[in-house]
């Protein structure tokens, strides 16, 4: 079952009921429609507006203290899943308007940026089963130098970068239950000895697509180990298009792209990876033996770069069976892709008016839940359209059915019978295609205001009622 975004704040512990009632209060009225401004969302109301904007500036009122029930939460439901537990890490960047931003509109160029390194929790089947955010933390890249932003704001200077990828595993691994097996997946940001070493001794394991020629104890590059083996399968999969309008470290990385269908070939073997010739060496071990996935598009479209990962993980690549299963673990990845759409589209980060960094954080913490409700019900209805849907409970489509007759849900609704149901409440056309974040947003939004009424109205109605 989906989360309910009300519920992932129960249990918040501000030290003041007054604070936790207002924070109620705000999750109550956000969650109504996570895309609309602050101002739109209190229109009714200018002292709510002004009471907002106090919570979130209030000192006394931290990022990391708001974010816990839901990341508590998350585990809970990473726990009861029986399914393989995926870390999914990412940094991307994020703008927002600058100081003053509350009073009016703000040049980009005045726009501030941070970099936010979230760690997010999904589940290894078939189905794209997303738990949750289980650790949001805040950066700053000026000149090169990383900061780390703390309570009230306080910067602290990473040794390097890569400190920062270090420091989220080690959170995520402190807080898994005991007996799950957990694997890292990361991109290629995360090419890193010292992180390597340290997910190996801590006895997770890891999906990371390397970024470096690396040496290996065979006299040979990385990207020549594989050379002669032979490749074990092909295997057709989709391609998602990426923007030309992205920032510009984004295109480079990452070169602009239309959907389509790759065939890849697939190969892979047991390698053992040298530590760097550079940096602190007496610190690591002379290598670490893993092994490396090679997926190759032999044969891309005229014009089209090749589709090419080199996977390092720890995981067996004994059968082919071994290695598709980590080719589809690596492919898990696009849920925080598709999770910060849903945080930035959906819920309109980046035009969340602030006065400083602690007022975006702890705002950005709010808007976490709802972020993760969205991406649950478009990920299942576009990925797993056909399967029964289970993001809702027996009142929730009870009231889907009552607003939206139309759409005639049968008593087991598909995934993406409910997806365009709930789209449709946010005023989406099915002849428009599949639904666009924020349509989605505000379909989610209304459901679960009317959902939470008629729990409300059912309650004060007595025993008797809640019965029939």
């Amino acid at each position: 079952m989906g989360l309910d975004v009300r519920r992932e704040f129960e249990g918040l512990r501000l030290g003041d009921r007054r604070l936790e009632a207002r924070a109620d209060a705000i999750v109550a009225a956000l969650s109504a429609d996570p895309s609309l401004s602050f101002p739109k969302v209190y229109r009714h109301g200018e002292a709510a507006l002004e009471a907002h904007y106090r919570f979130t500036n209030n000192a006394a009122v931290e990022p990391e203290e708001l974010l816990r029930p839901h990341r508590e939460r998350s585990w809970e439901r990473a726990a009861a899943s029986g399914a393989l537990v995926l870390a999914i890490h990412d940094t991307p960047e994020a703008s927002f308007p600058g100081e003053g931003g509350r009073r009016g509109r703000v040049a980009k160029s005045r726009r501030s940026v941070i970099h936010l390194h979230v760690s997010l929790l999904a589940g290894f089947v078939a189905a794209p089963v997303v738990h949750g955010v289980v650790g949001v933390r805040a950066y700053l890249l000026e000149n090169e130098v990383w900061r780390e932003v703390g309570a009230n704001d306080e910067l602290t200077p990473l040794t390097c970068g890569s400190e920062r990828w270090r420091d989220a595993m080690a959170s995520t691994h402190a807080a898994c239950p005991p007996g799950r097996q957990l694997v890292h997946v990361m991109d290629r940001e995360a090419d890193d000895f010292a992180l390597w070493r340290d997910i190996v001794s801590l006895g997770d394991d890891f999906v990371i697509r390397s970024a470096q020629n690396r040496a290996t104890t065979k006299d040979v590059l990385l990207e020549e180990a594989l050379h002669g083996t032979p490749y074990l399968f092909k295997r057709q999969v989709r391609v998602s298009r990426r923007s030309a309008h992205r920032p510009l470290a984004d295109r480079t990385r990452h070169p602009a792209r239309e959907e389509r269908t790759a065939e890849l070939s697939a190969r892979a073997g047991t390698i053992e990876i040298r530590k760097p010739s550079k940096g602190r060496k007496s610190e690591y071990p002379p290598f670490l033996e893993l092994r490396v996935v090679e997926v190759t598009e032999l044969e891309p479209p005229e014009g089209e770069e090749p589709i090419s990962w080199r996977l390092v993980t720890t995981l067996p690549v004994d059968t082919p069976e071994d290695v598709e299963r980590i080719i589809d673990i690596y492919r898990k990845r696009w849920l925080i892709e598709e999770f910060f759409k849903a945080l930035k589209t959906g819920c309109s980060l980046e035009e969340r008016q602030a006065e400083g960094r602690h007022a975006i954080l702890n705002t950005l913490s709010l808007l976490v839940p709802m972020a993760v409700r969205l991406l649950q019900v478009r990920a299942m209805g576009r990925f797993e359209p056909d399967a029964a849907c289970d993001l809702l409970d027996e009142v929730e489509l009870l009231a889907l059915k009552h607003l939206v007759p139309a759409a005639k849900l049968p008593e087991r609704p598909t995934n993406r019978q409910v997806m365009l149901a709930v789209a449709r409440l946010g005023g989406h056309l099915r002849a428009n295609g599949d639904p666009g974040w924020q349509t989605l947003g505000a379909g989610q939004a209304y459901l679960d205001t009317f959902t939470t009424g008629w729990r409300a109205a059912w309650a004060a109605a007595g025993p008797a009622r809640a019965e029939d």
